[in-house]
């Protein structure tokens, strides 16, 4: 029997279908051919089939049905959810996603990212390392953070990655920001799953284990 996920993600393909292709491939500058398009989420490749918008990745020699139910969304969402035919440029100030978020709904990334620090803790070079793998790019120190990174999620859309590691005093941090543009970009409790995403393969590329 299928999971509620594998039925949301098929919900997800009718979704997608319904979107003319070429005007997608047009305002997301995709690469494409006849049977799929392509795009890198979060530095990984994937692609879609164009028949039936199942989306695989890329793995070894070969590609993969994608099963992951957050990936899978989000990659959606960011292909679907603006109604603008030019999207909006960046703003460059960036902000918590608390800043969007409507009376009691908040999917910060304090809670479920306390995994993802401790397993981080005093590996800065591993992360930045990963980051950088990942296609981030190293920004100035920004309020006291051992790392700030701009971080590609899809080619046209990113969000700042932030670590504090732990000292004496404080154990370390994990702070994602948003620019004040990216409810053009995607719903709103779609950030979950991005974050959530973003964290873990952060984690994988820098062969961290997760208690």
């Amino acid at each position: 029997m299928e999971s509620n996920y594998e039925k949301q993600v098929y919900i997800g393909r009718e979704y997608f279908l319904k979107y003319d292709q070429n005007m997608l491939i047009k305002k997301y500058g995709l690469e494409h051919d006849k049977d799929y398009l392509y795009l890198k989420y979060i530095g990984m490749d994937y692609r879609i089939q164009r028949v039936d918008g199942a989306i695989e990745y890329e793995e070894g020699q070969g590609w993969k049905l994608c099963k992951e139910y957050t990936i899978v969304m989000t990659i959606y969402d960011l292909l679907c959810y603006s109604r603008e035919k030019i999207l909006p440029p960046f703003t460059g100030q960036w902000q918590p996603v608390a800043g969007f978020a409507a009376a009691g709904s908040n999917p910060s990334a304090e809670v479920f990212a306390k995994k993802y620090e401790k397993a981080f803790s005093g590996k800065v070079e591993a992360v930045k390392k990963a980051c950088i793998e990942l296609g981030g790019t190293l920004q100035p120190r920004l309020a006291g953070a051992d790392l700030t990174f701009e971080m590609p999620v899809v080619p046209y859309f990113s969000v700042l990655f932030q670590y504090w590691d732990a000292d004496e005093e404080f154990p370390s941090k994990i702070l994602i920001l948003w620019d004040q543009a990216s409810m053009s970009y995607l719903h709103f409790e779609t950030t979950y799953y991005l974050q959530g995403d973003l964290l873990e393969t952060i984690a994988r590329q820098a062969g961290l284990l997760l208690s």
